[in-house]
This record gives C-alpha cells, structure tokens and sequence, in this order.
C-alpha cells in the first residue's frame, strides 16, 4: 500500500495512489474520486450528497479490506520467521493480499461509476478535460 492511497482525487490514470481518497487502494482517487475539483463542477447540493454517500461507503469498505490486508501481512510476517517456514504458506497468504486488493481496486471502480452517473454529462466533460 502507498503513501497516498487514502488521497483526495479520482483521476483516471493507473499508478501508486489509485484509490486515493476515494478510498484507499492502488490508483484512483476522491474529492471526486478523481476527476479534477468539485468546486469546478458546482454541484448541486443533492449531488454532493449523493457523492458524499458513495464515498463514505468506498471508505468503510476500503477500510475493512485493508484491516483484512494488514492481518494477512502479519501472518506472513510471522510464517516468514517461523522455524518451520512454509513457501507454500507464503504463497497463500501474498495471493489473498493480492486477491483483498483487486477487490479494493473494484470497489474503486464501482463507486467511480456511481459518481459518474449523478454527474451532468458536461460535469462529466469537464473533469475528463481537467
């Protein structure tokens, strides 16, 4: 996990804070969960709430991967010390990390849909210009 996973953002490139504060993941990010400013846009206060709802809930899920996440680090952690090592035990435990996060990644992908959908179509074009 990065050091911006929880960021404020919501772009649409791939990279090491994609689920920004969106969420929390690997690329993508909030405020908007990515799209540029929302003060740009001038929501409506209806579609600040929906948004503020999506997100929310981006971050109770994201939130409860990643606490799933870190116990499965460290239980890796300790099969890695372990006297009786297991690269077996190991492999398992770096594909459920794996498998927790493209479920974050997702879970991303999802909620920027949502947001899309409770955009204007020329919302939605002025956070794909920038």
């Amino acid at each position: 996990m990065g050091s911006g996973m929880m960021g404020e953002s919501y772009g649409h490139g791939m990279g090491p804070s994609m689920m920004g504060g969106f969420g929390a993941g690997d690329g993508m990010s909030s405020g908007l969960t990515g799209h540029g400013s929302r003060a740009d846009l001038n929501l409506a206060v209806d579609q600040r709430g929906k948004i503020s709802k999506i997100e929310n809930e981006l971050r109770r899920k994201h939130w409860e991967l990643m606490g799933k996440m870190q116990d499965e680090q460290s239980l890796m952690s300790e099969q890695d010390r372990s006297d009786q090592r297991s690269d077996a035990a190991l492999g398992k435990s770096y594909r459920n990390i794996s498998e927790l996060r493209q479920q974050m990644f997702d879970l991303s992908l999802g909620a920027r849909l949502q947001i899309d959908s409770v955009l204007t179509k020329e919302q939605r074009e002025k956070l794909a210009n920038g």
